[in-house]
C-alpha cells in the first residue's frame, strides 16, 4: 500500500509539472527570461529550493544527534532571502538577461564569465548527487532491498522529467504544490505522533541531556550560515534566475520575503522527526535516515506513502531548480563561445537535451560523496564554489569602480582559499565561508583600487 500510494501521489505532481511545460513556446518562456512569475510562486519556488534535502533529511539527522538545534539551517540558513528582497530591485534593474554570465560579461569580460560558468558546472556536479543521497534514503526505506545506485537513478530520473521538459514553469507549478503539501503534511505527522510520548515535553525527556538546547548547534556555524547564505547562495544563478523571472521589483521583493517566511520554520519539524527517531531507541548510525525512519515508523501506510511523495518531490525540486539553472549556464556558453547565430528553436531544444544528459551524468561522483554530515558537506562545498563570486556581482552592482580584474582575482584566489581550506580539514575548527569571505573581498577591494584608474585611462582613450 505504502509504495502504491507513494508512486501515484509523485505521479500526480510530475503530471503537474509537465503539464505546465506544454504552454512553453520560446527558450525564455523555459528559462523564466519572459518575466511572469508572481510573488506567491516566487515564494514557493524559492522555498522549495531552500527546503530540499538538506531541510528535510538533514535537519532530521541533526535533531538525531544533536536535538532542536537542529532547526537552526532553515532559521539561518534562509536569511538570505531577506538579503534578496533589499537588493531585489538594484539586482533586476542592472543585472541583464536571467543568467549570471550574461550579467559578467556585460560588466566585465568574457574571463571573468568564463571562470564562473566552469566553476558553476563544476558546482552542480558535486552539488546534485549530494541532494540525491538525501533523496535515496527516503526512496530506500520506500522500496527495501534497493540499492543506493538504483534509488538514486530513481531520484535524478523523477526530477529531470519534468524540468528537462518545463523548465521553469515546471518548476514553478511543482513548487507551489510541494511546499503546501509538505507543510500541511509535516505539521499533521509531528501533532498526532507527540501525544505516543507524552508530548514534547514527554520526548524532551526520553532523549539525551541539552536535546532541549538551541545551543548545541555552534554559534560560528550559525552565523557561517547566515553570512554564507548572503554572499554566496543569494547570488547563484538557481536563485537569482527565479528572482529575475518575477513579473516586476515589487513582486521579486515581496516573493523573497515569502521565501524567507516559508522557508524558516521547516526545520523544527524536521528536526522533531529525527527527535523522534532517536527516542524510539532505534539505531540509525550517523541519523542520515531518521526522517525517512520515523515517517514509516509512526505512520499508517497510506499518510506515510503520501508524505515520502511530497519529501520526494520536494528534494526533487531542488535538484530540479540547480538543473534548471546549470542547462541555462552551458546554453549560454554555447550560444556566446561556440554559435552565436543560433535560433531561438534550437535553443530551446539545447537547453531541454543538455538538462538531461546533465543530470544523469551527477549520478558519476554520487559514490564519491559520504551520506555523514551531509548538511555540512553540503554548506561547505556552497561557501568554497558560490562566495567566491559574491564580490564581483555585488560590488559590481553597487560600486562603480569594481574593475574587471578586481572580478576575475578575487573570484579565482576566494575559490583557491576555500578548496585549500576544505582539503586541510580546516572546516571543523572554523568555516570556510570565513577565510574565503576575507580573500576574496580583501582582494576585490585592493586590485579594483588598484586599476580603477587605468579604466578610466581607458575610457578617455
Amino acid at each position: 500500500m505504502l509504495v502504491a500510494i507513494w508512486i501515484i501521489t509523485f505521479c500526480l505532481i510530475i503530471g503537474i509539472g509537465v503539464y505546465a511545460g506544454t504552454k512553453i513556446k520560446s527558450a525564455n518562456q523555459w528559462s523564466g527570461g519572459d518575466k511572469t512569475m508572481g510573488a506567491l510562486t516566487l515564494g514557493c519556488v524559492f522555498a522549495a529550493w531552500q527546503i530540499g534535502g538538506m531541510a528535510v533529511v538533514g535537519a532530521a539527522q541533526n535533531g538525531y544527534n544533536l536535538g532542536i538545534s537542529g532547526s537552526w539551517y532553515s532559521i539561518a540558513g534562509s536569511f538570505y532571502f531577506i538579503a534578496l528582497a533589499v537588493f531585489a530591485k538594484i539586482i533586476r534593474e542592472r543585472m541583464p538577461g536571467e543568467s549570471v554570465p550574461v550579467y559578467l560579461q556585460t560588466r566585465y569580460d568574457i574571463r571573468t564569465t568564463r571562470l564562473y560558468s566552469y566553476a558553476w558546472i563544476i558546482y552542480g556536479f558535486l552539488y546534485i548527487p549530494i541532494q540525491l543521497k538525501t533523496v535515496s534514503s527516503i526512496i530506500q526505506i520506500v522500496l527495501p532491498g534497493l540499492n543506493i545506485m538504483a534509488a538514486m537513478f530513481i531520484g535524478v530520473t523523477i526530477a529531470v522529467i519534468y524540468t528537462s521538459f518545463s523548465g521553469m514553469k515546471g518548476a514553478s507549478a511543482v513548487g507551489r504544490v510541494v511546499c503546501i503539501g509538505i507543510y500541511v503534511l509535516l505539521i499533521c505527522f509531528v501533532f498526532t505522533t507527540l501525544p505516543r510520548f507524552g508530548g514534547f515535553g514527554g520526548l524532551l525527556k526520553s532523549l539525551p541531556e541539552n536535546y532541549d538546547s538551541m545551543g548545541n548547534m555552534p554559534t560560528q556555524r550559525i552565523i557561517a550560515w547566515i553570512v554564507g547564505g548572503c554572499i554566496s547562495t543569494a547570488v547563484m544563478q538557481a536563485v537569482l534566475q527565479p528572482l529575475l523571472s518575477a513579473k516586476s521589483p515589487e513582486a521579486a521583493r515581496a516573493g523573497s520575503v515569502l521565501g524567507y517566511l516559508i522557508a524558516a520554520p521547516i526545520c523544527f519539524f524536521t528536526a522533531t522527526c529525527g527527535m523522534l527517531s532517536k527516542a524510539s531507541g532505534a539505531d540509525l548510525g550517523d541519523g542520515s535516515t531518521a526522517f525517512a525512519y520515523a515517517i514509516k515508523t509512526f505512520s499508517s501506510p497510506i499518510f506515510a506513502g503520501v508524505i515520502f511523495a511530497f519529501a520526494t518531490m520536494i528534494i526533487a525540486a531542488t535538484m530540479a531548480t540547480m538543473m534548471l539553472a546549470t542547462g541555462t549556464i552551458i546554453t549560454n556558453v554555447y550560444k556566446t563561445e561556440i554559435n552565436p547565430k543560433v535560433d531561438d528553436v534550437k535553443v530551446l531544444k539545447l537547453s531541454k537535451t543538455i538538462t538531461f544528459i546533465f543530470a544523469y551524468m551527477t549520478l558519476i561522483p554520487a559514490f564519491l560523496i559520504p551520506s555523514k554530515s551531509l548538511t555540512n558537506l553540503f554548506l561547505t562545498l556552497q561557501h568554497v564554489a558560490a562566495a567566491p563570486v559574491s564580490f564581483s556581482i555585488l560590488a559590481g552592482l553597487m560600486w562603480k569602480k569594481t574593475t574587471k580584474q578586481a572580478a576575475f582575482w578575487s573570484m579565482l584566489t576566494g575559490m583557491v582559499t576555500g578548496i585549500t581550506w576544505m582539503l586541510l580539514k580546516l572546516t571543523d575548527m572554523v568555516e570556510a565561508v570565513y577565510p574565503v569571505f576575507l580573500i576574496t573581498y580583501g582582494v576585490g577591494i585592493v586590485v579594483s583600487l588598484m586599476t580603477y584608474q587605468n579604466k578610466k585611462a581607458e575610457k578617455r582613450e
